[in-house]
């Protein structure tokens, strides 16, 4: 038997071993009193500390870049205007819903428009990821770009306006008729100064 083998065994036995330890203290906890009012108390604690920790993540200032004189942080607040700014420009027709986070030390974000109905969803797209590109390069000086994902959450108006309006036909008047209310032959009131009226 190698040293190899003997080492891999060894590691297998204390690992029963702790497992075995840690079985026999979670039975000897939850027997006690109030193991599960306590057990709930601290999960409960952790949780309420993701969310803490959570909330904290989404308002914290991204870091862009460092430079001799100290580093460069942007808020997010900040950075969402310049999308929406964008992204307005170009024609969106609704608020832009805008998530911004970093991956191995990129700038990456999810953006999230309306659009007007025709537009060719390839170029439209790709000009406002272009677009997007651009300003945070020129403006930011951002040069570590990540994704830009764009999603289109839908379109708003008619993609093919009708030529003619569909209009209710007009009712047709009788020629006769020059004036509805002063016709002869069914007036709508009789005239108080009429000549022919019998005199009294």
């Amino acid at each position: 038997m190698s040293i190899m083998d003997i080492s891999f065994d060894s590691l297998i036995a204390k690992t029963s071993h702790f497992i075995a330890l840690a079985e026999e203290f979670a039975v000897t906890a939850w027997n006690q009193k109030y193991a599960p009012e306590m057990l709930g108390t601290a999960l409960g604690l952790l949780a309420l500390l993701i969310i803490i920790r959570s909330v904290k993540k989404h308002f914290r200032p991204i870091r862009l870049f460092d430079n001799r004189a100290g580093v460069v942080e942007v808020s997010r607040k900040a950075l969402d205007q310049l999308v929406q700014s964008v992204c307005y420009s170009l024609g969106a027709l609704n608020r832009p819903d805008v998530e911004i986070y970093t991956r191995r030390g990129r700038l990456n974000m999810s953006v999230a428009v309306k659009l007007e109905s025709g537009q060719k969803l390839t170029d439209a797209t790709a000009e406002i990821q272009n677009a997007l590109t651009s300003a945070f390069r020129e403006h930011l000086g951002v040069e570590k770009l990540g994704k830009i994902d764009v999603k289109v959450t839908g379109f708003k108006g008619l993609i093919y306006k009708p030529t003619t309006k569909f209009l209710p036909p007009s009712p047709e008047l009788d020629k006769n008729d020059d004036d509805l209310l002063l016709s002869e032959r069914d007036p709508l009131f009789d005239s108080v100064d009429d000549d022919r009226a019998p005199l009294k």
